[in-house]
């Protein structure tokens, strides 16, 4: 009978260590998917930047009419004014520029007569970096949901796992690559 309470104190050890061990490494698994959330942020960031220095470049070209030359010269310049740290503005004059790309290379056949010109090949450039946004808003969106799932458990939010760190937004804006664009 003396054993009886070493074995219960033993029990009561083990199951406390599984409790801190689920709890630690539900807290770096969190704090995973909070630099998963960053990085895929910053190349998100970095394609959005991509693809105004290509679009910046296709409207300098000589490519495309004057017309179409200046609508994607000012929602650049639009772009250039906008910080990433001002999330709803950033995500609007992307959206614009994203609008704008959409008007000029809607056409599949009006596209496929630019990149057969001289100096045409930018504008497949800019067809891939148009696709990299969606790609890289996607992977970013991917990874806000994940940790937002994570951080809405009980026991990560009763035992605050998440620490200090900012409840992660997705991004919504406009970044459909423009028709004429399609297949490239």
């Amino acid at each position: 009978m003396d054993g009886g309470w070493l074995v219960w104190l033993l029990a009561v050890l083990l199951v406390l260590a599984m409790v801190v061990w689920y709890l630690s490494s539900t807290a770096g698994r969190l704090d995973r998917l909070h630099r998963r959330v960053e990085v895929s942020w910053d190349n998100l960031v970095a394609a959005l930047q991509r693809r105004r220095d290509v679009a910046d470049h296709v409207a300098g070209s000589g490519l495309l009419d004057p017309a179409s030359s200046l609508l994607i010269a000012d929602a650049v310049a639009r772009v250039d004014q906008s910080t990433p740290d001002d999330r709803v503005a950033f995500y609007l004059v992307e959206s614009d520029l994203t609008a704008v790309l959409g008007a000029v290379f809607a056409d599949p056949a009006e596209v496929d007569e630019i990149v057969a010109e001289p100096g045409g090949d930018v504008v497949l450039k800019l067809a891939d970096a148009c696709h990299r946004v969606e790609i890289g808003r996607r992977f970013y969106n991917d990874a806000v949901l994940a940790t937002r799932s994570m951080r809405e458990r009980y026991l990560v939010r009763w035992f605050r796992l998440q620490g200090t760190a900012a409840m992660p937004q997705t991004v919504e804006m406009a970044d459909s690559a423009p028709d004429g664009f399609a297949g490239r």
